[in-house]
């Protein structure tokens, strides 16, 4: 496996002093290298957006792209919540991919999601990555 993922970024429609593009890049490659799901054919899609047009605190969907031969999961974060949550919300998104690539979930995939997501959101934290 490769050592990084593709990021690229789509909507961007945030107004905050929060460096929130850059701590989504570090979450996302440490939640890739945590859980060895580096792979150079999938690429993400980060879109950082506001609650009101997102309608939802997160989302997340796979996409397979046939013509370019790669897999890519688009996200998409609220950042108009409290920090924690924001780092939290990502978390949960990750965790789908996470359970996409290992085809192993329950219903949904909500409840380990919502299990996961501040415990690996504080992880993340307390690797000293959010600057």
């Amino acid at each position: 496996m490769s050592d990084t993922t593709s990021i690229t970024h789509g909507i961007y429609n945030i107004d905050h002093d929060i460096n929130y593009r850059q701590v989504a890049e570090s979450a996302i490659q440490w939640f890739f290298t945590k859980f060895d799901l580096h792979n150079p054919s999938y690429l993400i899609r980060l879109n950082l957006t506001k609650y009101e047009d997102l309608q939802c605190w997160g989302e997340s969907f796979q996409v397979d792209d046939i013509v370019y031969e790669r897999r890519e999961y688009v996200i998409s974060i609220s950042t108009d919540q409290n920090f924690r949550d924001f780092v939290a919300t990502l978390m949960h998104e990750l965790v789908h991919v996470q359970q996409w690539e290992l085809d192993d979930w329950e219903g949904d995939g909500e409840k380990e999601a919502e299990s996961r997501q501040y415990e690996l959101a504080d992880e993340f934290w307390k690797e000293g990555l959010i600057r």
